[in-house]
């Protein structure tokens, strides 16, 4: 991690008045340094090695702490050239190490520990602790409790239903036993099942929950000895007793899960987050700097394009990962603590750095695309240089004091005040660079009145405009993170509260118990787990025995709500459970001698096998889950029946092989009788919504009568979410009969569509009075919007947007015949020509109206006139632009 920086020397500093500034040379200047010379020695005090500010360049990630138990196993495991291999190998070998301690009760011979053999014999240790350990661990501390108590409160609920069915009924279904007391089991045990499902639960929870259940149910309504009893009657017992050992065994693995997650330290979901945010603060300005370095550049560069579109990609992944982190450290704090506190500021920093990656992608786009800059550009940017690179200086120095400071979950009074130096700092740093600017345009851009001025500057320099337009948001959103800092030391409540565990009322939340297509799935399900409980109760010929609840069972453990790739995942699944109890029974039939060798060989076989099967889990998202299941079904297999003991039984392994292809059939059956519908059919209506949500949000801004702005940006990001992932659905979707899905073309789409999102809440932040949701549309878009020249602006707009959305059907075009809609003439009629005439016509309307008056103009320049004019005409030519990109990739399909 970076160093901390010293904020005792900042805060001398601030008391004795003397200035903080960043040089453009690179170095930071601390304590009033004059020189970068002068601020070198500042910085590194004498005898000490390292700089008290850190050093604006390599990426924080790549900053690791020297020594120490974390950096030495990645260095070992290549860290420096692939921190991801690293990051998921060092987790397979943590994990397959304690899946070898785990199963050492089962290698080692029998009666050397008698307590040990005393706990197995009553069933409250067995192979299941090692299944549920596996299938459990996660790679951070909060996501394994996460797991774990999803697991234990899904075990919970099945062993209390029961216990209350033996408490009623303490002998369960007998041969002497009135039929109501089948008849009330059946029901209970339906009812049970059924709740689980319709209940809006985590899926971990009712998995666990249904697959104990279907074994409990099938228990009480067999006749004979269940020993199964309810505490409060007279036979229970607390050794072979059904209920508790689930209990114990759930607890046992889960106690194991989450110690593993300590050893040899701890893999804090929080400390994930926090070096993410770490990586992000230095990603987020250098990105500026890249744009900046691109921009000044007398002519675009196309590699230098290539190289931020990568980068783009890049900071876009690590963006993504920093909300599931904060999500899961809840558990590593139950919502108490420093920890807690730490959790607010980075959702606070996650929300800040969303909405700036929006700005930067839409200036990215617009300057990336251009083929020529203007004459003008050159001196422009020259002049703006020195204080655009001090200005990106101070605001990545404030981001790493911000989060510096909140790592302790603390504030004391030299922190505040060396955040409140820093702010100061970079708001002189903004004035300068927006007084270099205005005079810059004054200087280049003459005219004989101002209209003519405001002309020439919004022709000329319309991309500079968009660009500092976008800057001063950047720079307003880190001042804004950095004042709620300042206030959250005041007001441990200033931020607002993370989104924590759902309230027990999203049980019955009817958005999702009542949608359709989750009562399709509960009923899919329910039918599959019914079906096998039946064959499983009356048994079938010689393939099923009577009272068997292993189909059910496994019809429990598969559940899971694909639509499109379900064929696939179950095909899977099969390959997972044959080869892994195959790998399993082979390895312990050749080693199964209680000789020191054999056991040594055996749990040498059973790690490297897990660091395989695990590595694959963690590393893959294509086959993680057939890596799961080879490792949990293989690693039982393994210690089956213990050493001495000839454990291979060809006819069980037989039946549960049988068991779960029967299971994924019934599973595969229903799912074809009851789809919740065809995925390329939701991905074509996800598409399309995304298009009309765009189309609708335009509507709006583009509206007089509308005086609010109200954003669309959150509902068009969940609809492109949605279309993504049902495309990847769609593309392991099974055709039949019809053509193949144009997976290519699709994914396509949804880039251009993600490009018009980031463009669209680009606009709406700008056009808003407080950059804020629901706030009233600032003057400058209100005095466009009664221009004859926007007005017929943003019907090209609508027009284009309304040509292109037949388009999408192409989706939903399913034969060999040429889709109808490309003869369509309004979809390939040009309008580049008409939209570069009307943006021209619109520059000479408003150039002269009073709203653009510069004169005494102060403030931030995202208030600038002219700034939010070229904000708004570059946002809607990029708009069109990715409109038209959409078209073309759909035209170029056939």
């Amino acid at each position: 991690s970076i160093p901390f920086l010293d904020l005792h020397i900042v805060v001398a500093s601030t008391l004795n008045s003397r200035p903080i500034h960043a040089m453009s040379s690179g170095s930071t200047m601390l304590l009033g340094a004059s020189s970068p010379k002068q601020a070198q020695e500042c910085d590194i005090e004498k005898g000490d090695a390292n700089p008290l500010l850190p050093k604006v360049g390599a990426s924080p990630l790549q900053k690791r702490a020297a020594g120490g138990c974390r950096n030495a196993i990645a260095k070992i495991l290549l860290g420096d050239s692939n921190p991801k291999f690293a990051n998921d190998a060092e987790m397979a070998l943590r994990a397959s190490f304690f899946v070898v301690v785990l199963g050492l009760p089962f290698l080692i011979p029998k009666d050397n520990f008698p307590t040990l053999d005393f706990v197995m014999k009553h069933g409250m240790y067995t192979t299941s602790v090692v299944t549920f350990f596996i299938y459990n661990l996660s790679k951070t501390t909060g996501e394994t409790i996460m797991n774990v108590v999803c697991g234990l409160r899904g075990t919970f609920l099945a062993v209390l239903n029961m216990w209350m069915m033996y408490y009623f009924f303490p002998d369960g279904v007998t041969e002497t036993s009135p039929d109501y007391v089948f008849w009330i089991g059946l029901a209970d045990g339906a009812m049970f099942i059924t709740v689980m499902l319709l209940l809006n639960f985590h899926i971990s929870t009712v998995i666990f929950a249904v697959s104990n259940a279907t074994g409990f149910w099938m228990a009480f309504l067999q006749p004979g000895d269940d020993s199964f009893a309810c505490p409060f009657t007279e036979s229970f017992q607390l050794l072979g007793n059904v209920g508790v050992n689930s209990l114990i065994t759930v607890a046992a693995g889960g106690v194991l899960c989450i110690m593993v997650t300590f050893l040899p330290y701890p893999r804090w979901a929080l400390f994930d987050a926090r070096d993410t945010a770490k990586d992000l603060i230095h990603s987020m300005p250098a990105l500026w700097k890249t744009l900046a370095d691109f921009f000044i550049e007398a002519e675009p560069n196309a590699f230098s394009a290539d190289k931020i579109h990568s980068r783009m990609r890049r900071l876009a992944k690590t963006v993504t990962t920093l909300e599931g982190s904060i999500a899961n450290s809840w558990y590593e704090c139950f919502g108490s603590c420093r920890r807690h506190y730490l959790r607010r500021v980075l959702n606070a920093l996650d929300k800040m750095i969303h909405e700036n990656y929006d700005r930067i992608y839409s200036t990215c786009n617009a300057i990336t695309g251009a083929e020529d800059w203007n004459p003008l550009h050159s001196q422009m940017m020259h002049l703006l240089k020195p204080s655009l690179f001090v200005a990106i200086k101070e605001a990545e120095v404030l981001l790493q004091v911000c989060l510096e400071s909140s790592f302790d979950g603390q504030w004391t009074e030299v922190e505040v005040v060396a955040i409140q130096k820093m702010c100061a700092s970079l708001r002189r740093a903004e004035g300068e660079l927006t007084k270099a600017f205005r005079d810059a345009r004054d200087q280049l851009v003459q005219g004989i009145d101002e209209a003519t001025r405001n002309k020439e500057c919004m022709k000329a320099l319309l991309m500079e405009h968009m660009f500092v337009h976008n800057f001063a948001g950047f720079v307003r959103l880190v001042l804004g993170f950095a004042d709620d800092l300042v206030q959250q030391s005041k007001d441990s409540k200033h931020f607002p509260p993370v989104t924590e565990r759902p309230a027990i009322s999203s049980l019955w939340d009817r958005t999702v118990v009542l949608d359709r297509a989750h009562l399709t799935w509960v009923a899919r399900a329910c039918l599959s787990i019914f079906t096998g409980f039946a064959i499983g109760y009356f048994g079938f010929m010689d393939l099923f025995n009577k009272f068997d609840a292993s189909i059910a069972t496994t019809a429990s453990v598969l559940l899971s709500n694909f639509l499109g790739s379900a064929m696939v995942k179950n095909l899977g699944r099969v390959q997972g459970v044959v080869l892994g109890t195959v790998a399993g029974q082979i390895a312990h039939a050749t080693l199964e001698s209680c000789d020191t060798w054999s056991i040594g060989a055996l749990a040498l076989t059973l790690f490297f096998y897990s660091c395989i099967t695990l590595f694959i889990y963690y590393s893959s998202t294509e086959y993680a889950y057939l890596a799961c299941l080879l490792a949990a079904f293989g690693g039982s297999g393994m210690l089956s029946g213990g050493c001495g003991t000839h454990s291979l039984d060809k006819g069980a392994s037989y039946d549960a092989i049988l068991s779960t292809v029967c299971a994924i059939s019934l599973i595969v059956v229903y799912d074809i009788l009851l789809p919740s519908g065809r995925a390329s059919d939701m991905a074509h209506k996800a598409l399309k919504g995304s298009m009309e949500t765009l189309q609708r949000a335009l509507g709006m801004h583009f509206d007089p009568a509308e005086e609010k702005v109200h954003f669309h940006k959150g509902d068009l990001l969940s609809s492109i979410s949605s279309a993504e992932g049902m495309g990847a659905e769609a593309y392991n979707e099974p055709r039949y009969w019809r053509t193949e899905w144009k997976h290519s073309v699709y994914t396509q789409s949804v880039e251009h569509a993600y490009r018009l999102r980031y463009n669209l809440a680009t606009m709406e932040t700008c056009v808003s009075e407080g950059f804020k949701d629901q706030g009233v549309k600032h003057d400058v878009m209100k005095m466009l919007l009664q221009t004859k020249g926007f007005i017929r602006l943003a019907d090209l707009v609508r027009d284009k947007l309304r040509a292109v959305r037949p388009l999408v059907g192409i989706f939903k075009h399913e034969t060999c015949e040429r889709f109808p809609g490309l003869a369509d003439a309004e979809t390939l009629r040009m309008v580049r020509r008409e939209v570069e005439e009307v943006e021209h016509a619109v520059i000479a309307e408003v150039a002269g109206n009073p709203a653009l008056r510069r004169k005494g103009i102060e403030g931030s320049l995202e208030k600038d006139p002219l700034c939010q004019v070229c904000m708004v005409l570059s946002s809607v030519t990029s708009i069109l632009d990715g409109v038209r990109e959409l078209q073309h990739c759909i035209l170029r399909s056939e």
